[in-house]
C-alpha cells in the first residue's frame, strides 16, 4: 500500500544512527522530522572503555558518544531534520533497563509530537527490542486513555504509527519473519507500506556523516542500508 510522505514524522531511534540508516530517504522528504535516539546518553569517566569504543578509535565511552553527537548534529543538518537525544545508556555501557524505565520519556515527547511516528521493528540488538516494545506500551497506553464517543463508536485516533525495518538487521534470515509473527500472535495488526521516496544520495550523504563507525561495518551492512527502506503500519484496534 502506497501512503504519501507525512508532512510531521517522529522517529524513534536506539542509536545515534539507526534512524538514518533504515528511513534516511523518508526524513529528507519530510517537511518537519524529528529524530529521537533513545540511547544517546553519556558514561561516566568511571566506565570502562568497550571493545567497539576502542575500535572506533575512541579512549573512553564519553568521548565517543560525544563524537556521535556531533556526527548525528551533521546528519541531520544534511537531511533538514531536527534531533533529540535522551540520556540512557547504550548497553555496551553497562547499565540496564527495563521498558518501564524508557516509557515515560517517550510518551512525552510523543504526545507533544503528534502526527506519525516510526518505531523500530526490534531487530536482533537488545537496544532495538527495549525501544520497540517501549514505543508498543507508549501506543498502548495512549490508545487506552482515548474515551470512546457519545454514540458507542470508536475514538478518532489523531496518531499514525508505522515500523521500520532496521537496516543492517534486517539481513539476517528469519527475523523479520519472526517479529511478525510474534506480534501476530500478541493481536497486532499490520500491514506492508511504502512511501514515495526518491532521496537515495540525500541519504547517503547523511550517512556518510556517521565516520566513526562505518568503517567497521562490512559489505553487507553497508549496502542493506542502500537498499529500499521497508515499513509496516501499525492498524489501530482496542487493546484488552
Amino acid at each position: 500500500m502506497l501512503l504519501p510522505i507525512p508532512k510531521q514524522i517522529t522517529v524513534i531511534s536506539p542509536h545515534l544512527d539507526d534512524a538514518v540508516f533504515s528511513c534516511g530517504c523518508l526524513l529528507a522528504e519530510s517537511r518537519d522530522a524529528l529524530v529521537v535516539t533513545v540511547f544517546a546518553g553519556v558514561p561516566g569517566p568511571e566506565v570502562a572503555t568497550p571493545a567497539w569504543d576502542v575500535a572506533t578509535g575512541f579512549s573512553s565511552g564519553c568521548q565517543a558518544v560525544l563524537a556521535r553527537r556531533d556526527e548525528d548534529t551533521e546528519s541531520m543538518r544534511r537531511l533538514g531534520a531536527r534531533n533529540e537525544w535522551l540520556s540512557f545508556w547504550d548497553s555496551q555501557y553497562g547499565r540496564s533497563y527495563q521498558t518501564s524505565d524508557l516509557v515515560p520519556a517517550l510518551k512525552t515527547v510523543i504526545e507533544q509530537r503528534g502526527g506519525t511516528v516510526l518505531m523500530p521493528m526490534g531487530l536482533r540488538h537488545a537496544d532495538h527490542i527495549l525501544t520497540s516494545n517501549a514505543c508498543l506500551a507508549v501506543r498502548e497506553a495512549m490508545l487506552l486513555a482515548q474515551p470512546y464517543r457519545e454514540n458507542g463508536a470508536p475514538p478518532d485516533y489523531p496518531m499514525n504509527w508505522v515500523v521500520y525495518e532496521e537496516a543492517t538487521y534486517r539481513q539476517f534470515p528469519g527475523l523479520v519473519l519472526t517479529r511478525l509473527a510474534a506480534w501476530k500472535q500478541a493481536g497486532l495488526t499490520m500491514r506492508a507500506v511504502k512511501f514515495p521516496t526518491s532521496s537515495v544520495m540525500k541519504k547517503a550523504y547523511a550517512a556518510g556523516a556517521y565516520q566513526s563507525q562505518l568503517p567497521l561495518f562490512g559489505i553487507a551492512k553497508r549496502a542493506d542500508m542502500a537498499f529500499p527502506e521497508h515499513y509496516w503500519q501499525l492498524d489501530y484496534e482496542r487493546p484488552l
